[in-house]
């Protein structure tokens, strides 16, 4: 992994990608976090299809910044793609958690339906090198097709604007046991479902 210039704009290779520094970019799978750039200590794991900001690129490890929001309930562990809505984009180490970490809160807002106070925080950690997107067209595509492939055998295709992006946990937890799908795939689609929803924000689901 190598900078390159081009046109005056420092560039970042990222696994044959040339993404341009500080640009927006979108994991492919699920990806181990780290807080250190010789990946030794682990702090959790982004979801695939998550938005993330690079930061640089070394030979073995990439830096990114984190832009997501979390309740301030509990650890706080999980971190979501939106303010109230139930998106993972990170699951958090309770180690780390526990241990002052040293994430930036940018904004605090209350949920009014449950009166629970969320935080939209930024983080910067490393991962693994990987091939990074910038576009989820491709990831949004296979989940589509699956989900009308597994999910109108027993019932009428469903369009993803019947639910908001909170009630699509539920309806499709009830209905994905009847399926061939695996974990990973699991979660694929039902993010699909939960950034294509009723309440879904347009820029979100790119």
């Amino acid at each position: 992994m190598k900078s390159v210039w081009l046109l005056g704009v420092s560039l970042l290779t990222f696994c044959s990608a040339s993404f341009a520094q500080n640009s927006t970019a979108y994991t492919p799978s699920e990806l181990a976090l780290f807080a250190d750039e010789s990946l030794k200590q682990s702090i959790g794991k982004l979801e695939a299809g998550v938005p993330i900001k690079l930061l640089q690129s070394k030979q073995d490890a990439s830096q990114i910044e984190l832009e997501m929001w979390r309740k301030t309930k509990g650890f706080g562990r999980i971190w979501y793609n939106q303010f109230s809505k139930q998106i993972t984009d990170a699951v958090m180490d309770k180690n780390f958690m526990q241990n002052n970490p040293t994430f930036e809160v940018l904004e605090k807002k209350e949920d009014p339906l449950t009166g629970l106070v969320w935080q939209k925080v930024k983080l910067q950690a490393w991962v693994k090198n990987s091939k990074f997107t910038d576009s989820l067209t491709d990831f949004w595509a296979n989940a589509e097709q699956t989900f009308k492939t597994e999910c109108s055998v027993c019932h009428k295709q469903r369009d993803t604007k019947m639910h908001d992006a909170n009630e699509w946990v539920a309806v499709f937890n009830g209905m994905v046991g009847f399926t061939d799908m695996d974990e990973p795939t699991r979660k694929q689609v039902l993010r699909y479902l939960q950034m294509h929803a009723s309440d879904s924000q347009p820029k979100a689901a790119k």
